[in-house]
């Protein structure tokens, strides 16, 4: 007799019971904290500003053409971030980056610290750490790309000009200037409002970091229960992941890695779930546990990627980047990135090869990426690594549940009643 289909209803229903009062609390906590997060730290969409210094603000000083010259922002209140310069000579301009002009990313103006106050204008060779003159002049227009970095725009503002570093002459006198209030006729420094790329507004990207969430809590769980529809789950996750390296323009070797190797180690994962259903119940799959010596292995892989790629990232000089303006940090960023991909990628395996350990690596993961999200002040992106954190270990239970009652379920009947007196 064929068996009656089942409504829509019905699946739901069946669907909800199919999960414990447990998993549905942690589920829906992670799922309105996420929500709560997307509302508290929206991705916002800050304009950066072009600041032009012309003829109208030169002062005619006397200068060498070897001299080497300066912006200088003494008397700037609050932070702001110069990402570009660029030097007009006539019907000739040239545009420096930071790494062009300070040998990093971005150049951060911080009144409390006193070094940043001061950004040559003169490109920097990192290998002799010498510095070649531009040519400033009468008729140079220097225009700068910056924006706002703190806490109170309306409060702060900034403060510009051109010195000579030889003779501390000032070359293109001092003008203050609020960015965010609309340009004055009488102020001799020119600027206008450039709004950030995006290819979508920033209100869908934090739309997608949401449904980030809600994919990876879900997949994270059906792992914990040896479901094989994880993967499934999983091709939404990396389809969300890759729509936000687009759209955001970042992480393009995120989304390389994501269309090389998770995708397709999803898809195989499944078929490899699917071939090894347990015998009892078919809805799991048969897991299991790593040798010692494949440990061993396993943690010499990662040590040995970490510091290699680790280096390599080091030597990378990017335009821009949250930890440009530090390089210390951009260097120690660098090896914890490089070792969160190595457990990534030893994660996945062990994942498709149905190993218990797939949730130490996913717990060393989830810890290296909370350290990297709070540095970045990704505070959304915290709310998935908290549901990492507790699913990880709840799934580490259940795996080495499974693996111990099928050990028993296994046993010759003598070692299982020597086992049983053992334990009373």
């Amino acid at each position: 007799m064929d068996q009656q289909k089942k409504t829509f209803k019905q699946r739901c229903v069946d669907l909800w019971k199919y999960f414990t009062t447990y998993e549905k609390i942690w589920f829906f906590s992670i799922l309105v904290l996420a929500i709560l997060f997307a509302f508290l730290f929206p991705e916002s969409e800050e304009p950066t500003y072009t600041v032009t210094l012309d003829s109208s603000s030169y002062l005619a000083v006397q200068g060498s053409p070897e001299d080497i010259y300066e912006l200088n922002f003494s008397g700037t209140t609050g932070e702001y971030v110069i990402v570009g310069v660029d030097i007009k000579n006539g019907d000739s301009t040239s545009s420096y980056s930071m790494v062009d002009l300070a040998g990093y990313g971005e150049h951060t103006v911080d009144p409390e610290e006193e070094e940043t106050l001061t950004l040559k204008l003169a490109t920097y060779d990192k290998k002799t750490q010498n510095y070649t003159p531009i040519v400033i002049s009468a008729n140079t227009e220097i225009s700068f790309e910056c924006y706002f970095d703190g806490d109170n725009e309306e409060a702060s503002q900034l403060v510009v000009s051109v010195v000579n570093t030889a003779n501390n002459q000032v070359l293109f006198k001092s003008t203050s200037i609020k960015l965010d209030a609309d340009p004055i006729e009488d102020v001799v420094l020119n600027y206008n409002v450039k709004e950030n790329s995006f290819l979508v507004a920033v209100g869908w990207i934090t739309v997608l970091y949401v449904l980030d969430v809600i994919f990876n809590i879900t997949c994270e769980l059906l792992i914990s229960k040896q479901s094989k529809w994880n993967f499934i789950v999983s091709l939404a996750v990396e389809i969300v992941e890759i729509l936000v390296c687009i759209f955001c323009l970042y992480r393009f070797a995120t989304m390389a890695v994501t269309l090389l190797f998770w995708i397709p180690c999803d898809i195989i994962s499944f078929v490899m779930w699917h071939r090894h259903p347990d015998r009892q119940k078919e809805e799991l799959t048969v897991v299991k546990k790593l040798n010692w010596w494949q440990d061993i292995l396993i943690v010499l892989a990662i040590a040995v990627w970490t510091v290699g790629v680790g280096y390599l990232l080091t030597l990378i000089e990017v335009d821009g980047g949250i930890f440009a303006t530090n390089v210390t940090l951009k260097n120690i960023v660098c090896y914890i990135d490089a070792c969160a991909s190595a457990v990534g990628i030893a994660n996945g395996l062990l994942i498709l090869f149905r190993y218990r350990e797939q949730w130490i690596a996913w717990y060393i993961v989830a810890i290296l990426e909370t350290v990297i999200n709070i540095i970045a002040g990704q505070w959304i992106l915290l709310i998935l690594k908290a549901g990492y954190l507790t699913n990880t270990t709840y799934g580490y239970i259940r795996w080495t549940q499974y693996i111990r009652n099928s050990k028993k379920d296994t046993a010759p009947v003598g070692q299982v009643a020597t086992d049983q007196i053992l334990q009373e």
